[in-house]
């Protein structure tokens, strides 16, 4: 994947920025779309010679942690939406930041992202979605990255599930830190997502002056999505909390079953070892001391005292 991409697309063209010359203004017709990709704030603020860009908006832009936002100013829109990734149960975020103009949209990320990357390459077919209107490229953008998110989550939902099959089948290899690591993923999609869906609603007020009706249905769809993230994150997390109780839970018991059978064992034992402490004092007379027949009696007398033991142990239930 390239570490630049930097386009300018029309719905008839598809051209390099050139990153030597400040960013084309929009014109009234076609409406465009341009993608860059962030370097460092000199680059950015060269690019937005002509634009009048705030620098608030370029360190925004910049910065890797920018807080998920939508601002207005006066000849411009600024928004920040946030992606996922996910790999080997450790989830990335992204953030995507977006300018609107009237007849004109930038999209900026700080590297390469899989959703916009694949529009540009299939700018032959996808031509037509700027056709419409630069909104619907907006949405599409956003639409994948919501269902990527989706993908995610019911990738996590099926790992939860499989450590819910371990707890139960008593499986030896139960790994809880992963488990954890599952519920810190939840939890950061859903402070995305909660922050995500904000912008949405923020987006549909200004709607009228930057996007048609037409997209509104759309992006209400995407907004459904998130709901419907935010509802599985909420289950997830619920379900981690019911496994990681019934973990503990089925720990105990196992530790309260090894503690009773220690103590069993332990009460079994105590007077066997009375008899043998008693015959075991080193005291010049003592009865049966020479006897022939002793060392099998007191044998008999431990054993006799241990199942006797045993039974009344299981008479009262203990086991």
């Amino acid at each position: 994947m390239p570490a630049l991409f930097n386009f300018i697309l029309t719905p008839s063209s598809k051209d390099e920025v050139l990153l030597d010359r400040p960013l084309p203004l929009s014109h009234r017709h076609p409406k465009h779309w341009i993608h860059i990709t962030a370097e460092n704030e000199e680059k950015l603020t060269f690019l937005f010679q002509k634009h009048d860009i705030h620098q608030l908006t370029i360190e925004d832009i910049l910065n890797p942690t920018s807080r998920i936002k939508l601002e207005i100013f006066p000849n411009y829109i600024f928004f920040v939406f946030r992606g996922f990734h996910f790999e080997r149960n450790q989830l990335t975020q992204k953030n995507f930041n977006f300018i609107l103009t009237p007849y004109q949209i930038i999209s900026l990320t700080l590297d390469y992202r899989d959703s916009i990357g694949d529009l540009i390459d299939q700018w032959k077919v996808n031509h037509k979605i700027l056709a419409r209107g630069y909104e619907f490229i907006v949405h599409k953008i956003l639409d994948i990255e919501t269902d990527h998110t989706l993908a995610i989550t019911q990738k996590i939902e099926e790992r939860i599930e499989h450590f819910e099959d371990q707890i139960f089948s008593n499986a030896k290899s139960l790994d809880i830190s992963n488990v954890y690591s599952l519920r810190a993923s939840l939890l950061s999609i859903k402070k995305g997502m909660l922050q995500n869906k904000e912008v949405l609603e923020d987006l549909e007020k200004i709607k009228n002056s930057f996007f048609s009706d037409e997209a509104d249905a759309f992006f209400r769809d995407v907004r459904d999505h998130s709901l419907r993230i935010l509802e599985l994150v909420d289950s997830n997390i619920e379900s981690i909390s019911s496994a990681l109780e019934a973990h503990i839970a089925i720990s105990t018991r196992k530790t309260n079953e090894i503690m009773k059978i220690l103590t069993i064992m332990t009460a079994i034992m105590l007077p066997m070892s009375l008899v043998a402490g008693i015959y075991g004092m080193n005291f010049r007379h003592m009865p049966t001391l020479e006897w022939e027949y002793g060392f099998i009696t007191a044998l008999g007398a431990m054993g006799f005292l241990g199942i006797l033991m045993l039974l009344y142990f299981r008479i009262k239930r203990w086991y």
